[in-house]
């Protein structure tokens, strides 16, 4: 269905179905970043961006936004911190959004902020920054 309009002529269809996949994995509550989609394919995360707003616009649908609490547990699981620590960043990013401090900032780097803060000051945690654009891929 995605590929018989006319929207998407010219792009691969490795990018087609990569931007498939993002958008199936947001539509099932296990979002992934664009980055991480990169990693199991061979297309750009610009290329894989401008699909999927031409599919969004070709099926004329929408999907949710994604918030910090869909890569938290992932994140802090990665890492290897107790639920404690998740708990922590979770409230500090909550708190983040509604005192609408990070307006514009990406979910994803939120999370990974307040997962550093969280592990850093309050529970004392040595986790070199270096590791966090590994484990999250946000830088």
């Amino acid at each position: 269905m995605v590929h018989d309009g006319k929207n998407l002529k010219g792009r691969s269809n490795d990018a087609i179905a990569s931007a498939c996949l993002y958008i199936a994995c947001r539509q099932e509550g296990v979002p992934r970043t664009f980055k991480e989609i990169c990693a199991v394919s061979k297309i750009s995360k610009k290329e894989i961006g401008r699909c999927f707003k031409l599919i969004l616009k070709a099926l004329d649908t929408s999907v949710d936004l994604i918030t910090t609490g869909d890569f938290m547990s992932r994140f802090c699981a990665n890492l290897g911190l107790p639920n404690s620590v998740q708990k922590a960043a979770t409230h500090i990013a909550r708190t983040a959004v509604d005192m609408d401090i990070v307006p514009g900032r990406s979910p994803i780097s939120v999370a990974a902020a307040a997962i550093y803060m969280a592990s850093q000051v309050r529970f004392h945690f040595a986790i070199p920054l270096k590791d966090f654009p590994f484990i999250s891929l946000v830088i």
